[in-house]
């Protein structure tokens, strides 16, 4: 097997790697990097050679440094199929058209702004059309449903095999199984791998038998999390402060994953009787369709979660408002304490937070809840930091609303979590490839497998390939 590291590579942002095995070429993820402008745009035209003769891809989740650059795999003549699981599929398809549109928003901004009349006009990465293009190759395939790959030249080609990554919903690591002259192989593509204990959803699934080779994240190599234990008397001490001075809370969270637990929570508090019932928004058009879809895929609940809602569904028992429109969105603000309000995005540095923002950050009463690590440089960070004054838009605003971080939330395993997700795969004769983490949590995660007893591990640079050994 070959494998060539085409994305996230000592970086966490971009997924990408391409697999040649069995006489197939396989994509592991599409993702889009996420970064600097000027170097977004250039990684994210590049793709691996002769796209249009990849064989298929292999989705593990929708996350869009995950799946962000399938349109632009499919303007380059890519036409093969689509591996993922049927939520995956779902909350794809919400991402995709969410970027298409901010891709043709973003360049028609800019084309109005004064320019050169040499300068060239600037298009987007791909338009909502593209998009569309990309949902027609999509194939639904379950955990557990191992799924043939045939080589064009017929080959033995390789078969692959989903398994619950506990992530996001409908989130997947991959086992890959091929011969080569040595025999019978595996490798094990992690993909993300989530937390234990998490709401919602189901913890990762044990690896199934020891692998040859294993691709892994390393995103929160080099820390710990706060327990899951620690976060939901945190987040009711915070739901109690303001329902007990009739504020305001708001929640900047991720429309994927995070919203959906941040409402889980909410539900729970509600049913305990532990708050009363107060209103509770969703204020993020693509955090609405991610919760509609999570209602939709109830298969991917855990226990405790379906113990808790029985035939009902996750927002019932709060029966959460959901703003699609904009102007639900400022009727929102119409409406006294006390309340929630869950908003995208978790920067503040766009998105229908920062109307809250502008009428909560100067009431004493109000309170803002972040609920994961904020980016350096943001509007976030600021208020997370308590700068006396912020800048909101267009106009500065003293911040003397209540401001708490809960740690914990993240939907990634950390260092220690990773390594007992991988406890199977630790043994002298395997190579793990450490990708998806910046250098200093890439190194310190390696050096754990190592101590651990990992028979070679790797740090990959990006565009680099390596040929495995049988």
């Amino acid at each position: 097997m070959r494998i060539q590291f085409c994305g996230a590579d000592r970086t966490v942002t971009g997924s990408c790697h391409l697999i040649e095995a069995g006489g197939v070429r396989v994509l592991l993820d599409c993702g889009m990097y996420q970064g600097p402008r000027q170097l977004a745009r250039e990684l994210n035209t590049r793709l691996p050679q002769n796209p249009g003769k990849i064989d298929a891809i292999i989705l593990s989740h929708g996350h869009l440094d995950h799946c962000g650059k399938l349109p632009v795999m499919v303007k380059s003549s890519y036409r093969g199929p689509i591996y993922a699981t049927p939520a995956t599929i779902d909350v794809a398809r919400i991402v995709l058209e969410d970027s298409a549109e901010i891709q043709e928003e973003n360049a028609a901004y800019l084309n109005q702004r004064s320019r050169a009349p040499s300068e060239p006009r600037i298009a987007p990465l791909y338009v909502r059309a593209d998009a569309h293009e990309v949902y027609r190759l999509f194939k639904r395939v379950n955990y557990h449903q191992k799924t043939h790959i045939g080589s064009p030249n017929g080959e033995s080609g390789i078969d692959f095999t989903f398994y619950d990554a506990g992530h996001i919903l409908g989130s997947a690591y991959v086992v890959i199984e091929y011969e080569d002259e040595g025999g019978k192989r595996s490798l094990l593509f992690t993909a993300d791998i989530g937390r234990y204990n998490t709401p919602i959803i189901r913890d990762p699934e044990s690896i199934p038998f020891a692998v040859d080779d294993v691709i892994t994240e390393s995103t929160y190599g080099d820390r710990p999390h706060a327990p899951m234990s620690e976060i939901e008397p945190q987040f009711l001490d915070a739901v109690k402060a303001v329902i007990a001075r009739r504020g305001r809370l708001i929640v900047p969270s991720f429309a994927v994953g995070r919203t959906q637990t941040v409402l889980w929570y909410l539900n729970k508090f509600i049913k305990e009787k532990l708050i009363p019932r107060i209103p509770i928004f969703v204020d993020s058009p693509m955090g609405v369709e991610v919760t509609r879809v999570t209602l939709e895929h109830r298969e991917n609940y855990d226990e405790e979660t379906l113990a808790m809602i029985g035939n009902a569904d996750l927002s019932s028992v709060n029966v959460a408002k959901f703003a699609s429109s904009s102007q639900e969105s400022r009727q929102i603000n119409a409406v006294p304490g006390p309340c929630v309000i869950v908003a995208s995005s978790p920067t503040c540095e766009f998105g229908r937070v920062l109307h809250h923002l502008k009428k909560s950050v100067e009431n004493e009463n109000d309170m803002v809840v972040f609920v994961g690590w904020i980016p350096p440089q943001t509007l976030g960070r600021r208020i997370q930091d308590r700068e006396a004054r912020i800048r909101i838009l267009d106009r500065w605003y003293d911040l003397r609303c209540e401001v708490r971080s809960i740690h914990g939330l993240s939907a990634h395993a950390d260092g220690e979590e990773l390594l007992r997700f991988l406890k199977p795969t630790i043994r002298k004769e395997t190579t793990a490839y450490v990708v998806h983490g910046e250098v200093s949590a890439a190194e310190t995660f390696a050096m754990k497998l190592r101590h651990a007893g990992m028979g070679h591990v790797v740090i990959p640079a990006m565009e680099t390939s390596v040929l495995t050994v049988g």
